[in-house]
């Protein structure tokens, strides 16, 4: 199989990259001219191809470039922004280019696949009836383009992802090292959480496998707090008290915190919308669609979590 990948220097892209190598698969990344390409460094056998996004015509030209390909994984994304403007036109207006792009190529007469990487965040927290941030209606309106545009699509919805080349969860490990476990939304808070590996690799089999259809990414356990905290402790091997915050603390601070960034042009770490949206509960059930669209997981949280601290005290970030 030839594979392209936009994004592929990022956390996921790199992953996404890496597996589909060690499947045996051609693989192209798509980078933009100057950027960080360290996460790929470990790799090799791949082809990077500089991109100009900022045409449809430009796309084409770089697409019809490269040999024919079979799946095209949509991959770069805006995860963090304070308005709704930058969400449209990273989120959405790219994805509508990208499929304008593929259609007026020669690649869609080979009857290439589109792969999106959406997110859960677009049906957003079980009973909310839709998505609860500006993130999540970004990804939902992506997703209806795509449905639109005529090409054979693959929609992934990966809940939250972790990992190796990931440091979302560093300052949790390096508190939890200090002997505390700071929980910050309510005490049986359910979570869903999928390894970056097993992601990758579900994004590339679903997509030779399957065509047309929406695949929710999560490892098939629900996590509450205790869990997290006792999976860590024992990797750590390090008792920690809890040190609950209520959410009304947590949301007055990243009230004020938003404020700075705002004021500063900086991308927030956590807003206010995004902690929101998190805290609130995600314990979907997706055993129907496993039943026609299986998963493969090889990493559950605690060997996840195990390469992850390995990754990060290999490169001194904890």
């Amino acid at each position: 199989m030839n594979i392209l990948v936009t994004g592929a220097n990022g956390f996921l892209g790199s992953h996404i990259v890496e597996k589909a190598l060690k499947k045996g698969h051609q693989v192209t990344a798509l980078v933009r001219k100057g950027s960080d390409t360290s996460n790929l460094d470990h790799l090799s056998g791949y082809e990077v191809k500089f991109i100009d996004y900022s045409s449809v015509d430009s796309i084409v030209g770089c697409l019809d470039e490269l040999p024919n390909q079979d799946i095209f994984i949509h991959n770069a994304g805006l995860t963090k922004s304070y308005t709704f403007d930058r969400y449209l036109k990273v989120n959405v207006d790219l994805t509508k280019k990208l499929t304008e792009a593929l259609k007026r190529s020669k690649h869609f007469k080979s009857g290439i696949k589109f792969a999106y990487v959406s997110s859960l965040a677009a049906i957003g927290p079980k009973g909310h009836n839709g998505p609860a941030s500006n993130y999540g209606r970004s990804k939902l309106l992506a997703e209806k383009a795509i449905q639109d545009s005529g090409l054979s699509y693959l929609i992934f919805r990966p809940t939250g992802i972790y990992g190796e080349r990931d440091v979302q969860f560093v300052p949790l490990i390096k508190a939890v090292k200090l002997g505390l476990y700071p929980a910050m939304t309510p005490k049986h808070h359910k979570m869903t959480l999928i390894n970056a590996k097993d992601v990758a690799e579900n994004i590339i089999e679903c997509s030779i496998a399957h065509a047309n259809v929406i695949v929710h990414l999560e490892d098939g356990q629900i996590y509450e707090h205790s869990d997290m905290k006792s999976i860590l402790e024992g990797i750590l091997n390090k008792k920690s008290f809890n040190l609950r915050v209520s959410r009304p603390i947590v949301k007055t601070v990243l009230y004020f915190s938003d404020i700075i960034d705002r004021s500063l042009n900086r991308t927030p770490k956590l807003s206010r919308e995004h902690y929101s949206e998190i805290s609130q509960d995600w314990d979907y059930d997706f055993s129907e669609e496993r039943k026609s669209i299986p998963l493969t997981i090889d990493y559950p949280l605690k060997k996840g979590f195990e390469e992850a601290i390995n990754y990060y005290q290999a490169n001194q970030l904890i």
